[in-house]
């Protein structure tokens, strides 16, 4: 790791302690979400990571504007993803502070939430069972126990996976697992659409790994999974985990050849390591019949964000 890496990373997870981070947002109305073409839009969804929600009112308050946001789109989104972290400490207190605030919200119908490390870390069974107990509920399946899950809107495949047991950083995949995305992959590309897969950890030696984060990737099944996922086309892979901000190694394309491509999702409610490190900052995916559109946005304060790895667009093939 660089010297500049190093202390560029440990000086914004030292601010992120200061209580100043956590102050209460306000959403602007002035620049909603504008699509690119919203008369031939065919699917649009808003992608959030590491809420690390703690028990603190203000912290519920700002994942709320998330929705508010949202809400202000000239044209409804079809589908919200969370790629995991979302208790700080995994206590049941952050649950309910979190889970409180998706069932407030109007706006979304379809919210797909994946499970992080920071959730599997100490009580895994226990907060599992509270993380797919909701999105059992808010998705209308069944997920039969299982961390892990895929789930058909307007036509397009998104398929969720996580780690199978309590880790302190990584996940574990079981052949099980990787067995049902392989079969999952191939159902949703059958006919030539895109799939999304997510999940809380990247994969190795992507995003600016190893150097951004000794030991921040997929773990022991890292090149069994991503072999799967190379196997198709137009895989577009999200996740989270990083704090990564929004710089050069936000997105990697995996595999060139097949159109798989990787999206880092920056942190919700701390500031980033790089880049542009502001809070609140996600993407929200636009689908159109021949291409697929990433853009940046400030959840957080309803705001653009511009500049330099702020807009991805990859034609499917």
């Amino acid at each position: 790791m660089s010297f500049k890496i190093f202390v560029t990373k440990y000086i914004a997870q030292f601010k992120a302690m200061n209580p100043k981070y956590d102050v209460i947002y306000e959403v602007s109305k002035e620049n909603p979400v504008r699509f690119e073409d919203a008369a031939n839009l065919k699917l649009s969804f808003a992608c959030m990571a590491d809420t690390h929600l703690p028990n603190r009112e203000s912290a519920e308050k700002n994942l709320g504007n998330f929705f508010e946001d949202l809400s202000n789109s000239e044209v409804p989104f079809d589908a919200a993803l969370m790629a995991g972290d979302i208790a700080d400490y995994g206590f049941k207190s952050e649950y309910k502070r979190f889970f409180r605030a998706l069932d407030k919200q109007q706006v979304i119908k379809n919210m797909l939430v994946t499970i992080g490390n920071h959730d599997a870390r100490a009580i895994y069974k226990r907060n599992t069972n509270i993380v797919m107990k909701k999105v059992e509920q808010y998705l209308g399946i069944d997920t039969k126990g299982k961390s892990y899950y895929s789930y058909d809107i307007k036509g397009y495949t998104f398929i969720v996976i996580a780690t199978e047991k309590r880790v302190l950083e990584k996940a574990h995949i079981t052949p099980e697992q990787i067995a049902f995305l392989d079969r999952e992959l191939a159902r949703g590309t059958k006919d030539g659409k895109p799939v999304f897969v997510m999940c809380h950890q990247p994969f190795a030696e992507t995003h600016g790994l190893p150097e951004v984060w000794k030991t921040g990737d997929m773990g022991e099944q890292n090149d069994e999974v991503r072999a799967v996922m190379e196997k198709y086309k137009n895989v577009f892979f999200i996740n989270g985990h990083l704090h990564g901000g929004v710089f050069e190694k936000t997105l990697e394309v995996l595999n060139e050849q097949q159109n798989v491509v990787s999206l880092s999702i920056p942190g919700y409610r701390k500031p980033n390591n790089f880049g542009f490190t502001d809070a609140g900052v996600g993407y929200y995916g636009e689908a159109y019949s021949d291409r697929i559109v990433f853009t940046a946005r400030n959840f957080l304060t309803g705001t653009p964000v511009t500049g330099d790895y702020t807009r991805f667009e990859f034609k499917f093939i």
